[in-house]
């Protein structure tokens, strides 16, 4: 252990405490390419205060440590890195592809070993400083419990929008930074940051790593070639590399000329941002040629590290600060699986849709095996192809029922098989026709697709949906999702899926109804009903209702306890009627998504499905059917109706204190079908009613005029 100065602790403390403080944020471009490590180092102290008296030594142990080092290791074999990626993932476009992080390591070795593609772009005056850094990064294969591993951890957590060190934790906690260089996957970061890292330090040892945005992960799938820098530029931060101008985070001020990152072939600089600049190999903002094109500036164009940085880094794994060191030892290599042949140890894999399709649609099968597959032999029961050697096949099936899936991998040294029995379930088209109702009486478990109602669990929880005779607002039974139970710090996702509805009958629109019961548990509870509808079996879904914690609540009192309805008087009911002619086939599904937070059990029940044209005709005998279209209409609308019986009619427009304001029809009609115009020119803007009488009885009909 290096003694330590006085002297140098206090300047170390200064520099920690100084940098962050004079950050200024007027230079903020969210979205691309900002570093963040210097404001979320400082959010890290202020909420732990100890941290920053511990950077100060670590700071100046490690500055002494690498002013003494000489780089033996240039011409030496490349140190390993084991690395792995944890992708915190909502089931959006965050959860990136095995390719993509693949691609991802392809260009980080590519920019430490000096043979990235743009390196020939690099300016003549610094072709002699071009570092071959000698680094390798290897995913692991083997996990912190020496279990078989791709080096991808996939963990889903809501927190992957804004994300901070929140995200470190659970599923995604780090794996131990002693053994692995851990990087995390997300959304987004808050405040717009592309991506942040912490410099080698003690006190980091729970949050050490790399928080990246998905579209700043290589140079394919989700991300650009553009961005495929941008990792390279967190690893040198990893590794004890300061930007060009120094540890501020504000490139662009004059003031950065005073500011040295500790490297010697590094000529201070203001910084380029990558922004609204061009990228001038010219440059000379403090008195020498800038090397703009370092990848650890912020310039668009960077190429390059330089020889003093090389050193630097490797000084850093050499040093026990942050724990570097232990990293590449072979004890570590050994452990971390990284110098092992490629064997297959898992086989596994899943479709780029919910395997719940409708007969003649195609499911996209993901291989999802490793490592180092080269071979797939697929056994697709009731599909189209029955067999396949392809990675990631798409299958049609023409026939309803239930499906096996097979699927053997492998490579030179060995294969592995898995059997998925009931994976994929094909619907038959138009299924139900209407009026349909589902009260779940006779539903004993919705994990059974044999009931036609279908749950999907996408964060894997215990909390789902499921049938309870605790409460139901008619019959004895309900689905409901235990949102008490939620006791995780982020949002948890639920979703009821139906079977397929016939509804080219309907000529106008249809309209779903159902009751539904829940309670507020905290002032903090933000749970959430979303209502869903497809017109094409679930391949894609448009949200038709969204009840937050404004609306959702059915009971005036938050209710700490498990929430359950005592009463009818509990359940409010929810109409739906914007269900348009686009929907009206026989592909139509709906879909109830509960998301639940701090909050508490929801009920689900009594839901109908009817045409819009036969809605409200209970109790009036002398009509079968009526439509008012268009709705709202502009200078006509249409009465469509069928009578039961002929007789005396009698249709008005009122306005809404209920004066007549046009009478459209008076008069004798037979039975059967009857189409009646409705002139609205003479009318102004606004909410009306279409009043229709007969045989002593009347409906009314709420109509838009635009």
């Amino acid at each position: 252990m290096i003694k330590l100065t006085t002297t140098l602790v206090a300047a170390a403390l200064v520099a920690s405490t100084g940098f962050s403080q004079s950050h200024d944020h007027s230079h903020d471009h969210p979205g691309d390419h900002w570093c963040g490590k210097n404001e979320f180092k400082e959010r890290y102290f202020e909420a732990h205060p100890e941290a920053r008296i511990q950077e100060a030594f670590d700071r100046a142990e490690l500055d002494e440590f690498t002013r003494n080092f000489t780089n033996d290791q240039k011409d030496g074999d490349p140190i390993i890195i084991p690395v792995v990626f944890h992708v915190v993932h909502a089931n959006g476009v965050e959860n990136i592809s095995d390719e993509q992080i693949h691609d991802a390591i392809d260009m980080l070795n590519l920019d430490y070993s000096e043979s990235n593609a743009d390196i020939g772009n690099t300016t003549s005056a610094f072709e002699d400083l071009i570092a071959d850094v000698g680094l390798e990064f290897r995913l692991a294969r083997k996990d912190p419990s020496g279990n078989c591993t791709n080096g991808i951890n996939r963990v889903y957590d809501i927190n992957t929008v804004d994300a901070d060190d929140n995200v470190k934790d659970g599923d995604a906690s780090i794996w131990n930074r002693a053994r692995y260089l851990n990087v995390w996957v997300v959304n987004s970061i808050e405040g717009g940051t592309a991506a942040y890292a912490y410099l080698p330090a003690n006190w980091s040892s729970q949050v050490d790593g790399i928080l990246i945005e998905h579209n700043h992960v290589g140079s394919i799938g989700t991300s650009e070639p553009y961005h495929r820098h941008t990792l390279s530029h967190e690893v040198g931060h990893y590794l004890n590399l300061e930007h060009p101008w120094g540890g501020s985070n504000t490139p662009g001020v004059s003031s950065n000329c005073n500011i040295d990152d500790g490297v010697s072939d590094t000529p201070n600089t203001i910084g380029y941002q990558w922004y609204g600049q061009n990228c001038d190999v010219t440059a000379s903002s403090c008195g020498s040629l800038d090397n703009v094109q370092n990848f650890m500036d912020y310039s668009w164009c960077s190429t390059m590290f330089t020889e003093g940085q090389s050193t630097r880094m490797i000084a850093a794994l050499n040093s026990s600060i942050g724990s570097r060191s232990s990293l590449w030892t072979e004890s570590n290599l050994a452990f971390t699986g990284v110098l092992d042949p490629e064997v297959v140890c898992q086989v596994d894999f899943s479709t780029t849709n919910e395997p719940i399709i409708c007969e003649g649609q195609s499911l996209e099968f993901v291989d999802e095996s490793f490592n180092g597959i080269t071979e797939w032999t697929w056994t697709f029961e009731g599909g189209s192809p029955a067999t396949s050697s392809a990675a990631d096949p798409e299958v049609t099936y023409d026939t309803p029922g239930t499906y096996e899936v097979v699927l053997t991998a492998g490579n030179a040294n060995g294969s592995l098989t898995h059997t998925k029995s009931n994976f994929v379930t094909v619907l038959p088209l138009g299924e139900n026709d209407l009026p349909f109702s589902e009260g779940f009486e006779t539903i004993a478990d919705l994990e059974d697709n044999d009931d036609n109602w279908y749950i999907n669990n996408p964060d894997g929880n215990s909390i789902m949906w499921e049938i309870t005779d605790d409460a139901a607002y008619t019959g004895s039974k309900s689905a409901y999702v235990r949102g008490r139970s939620n006791t995780l710090a982020s949002y948890s996702y639920e979703y009821l899926m139906s079977p397929t509805y016939d509804l080219t009958e309907i000529e106008e629109n249809a309209v779903l109804t159902f009751k539904y019961a829940h309670a507020r548990r905290l002032g903090s509870s933000d749970d959430q009903l979303r209502v869903w509808i497809s017109r094409n079996c679930g391949e894609q879904w448009s949200v038709r209702r969204t009840l937050d914690m404004d609306d959702l609540p059915t009971v005036g009192s938050n209710v700490s306890g498990q929430f359950v309805p005592e009463s009818q008087d509990d359940w409010t009911e929810v109409e739906i009627d914007n269900i348009v002619s686009v929907f009206l086939n026989d592909e139509f599904r709906v879909r109830f998504e509960f998301r639940s937070y701090r909050g508490n059990n929801l009920y689900l029940d009594d839901i109908n499905l009817v045409d819009g044209a036969t809605l409200g005709l209970d109790g009036v005998t002398f009509l079968e059917r009526l439509t008012l279209f268009p709705n709202p209409a502009q200078d006509h609308a249409s009465l469509d109706y069928t009578l039961h019986e002929s007789g005396a009619v009698a249709i008005d427009v009122l306005d809404l204190s209920g004066r007549v304001v046009k009478q459209v029809f008076s008069g004798f009609q037979p039975t059967g079908q009857q189409l009646i115009q409705i002139p609205l020119n003479d009318l102004s803007k606004g909410v009306y009613m279409v009043r229709m009488q007969s045989a002593g009885e009347q409906i009314v009909r709420k109509l838009v005029r635009e």
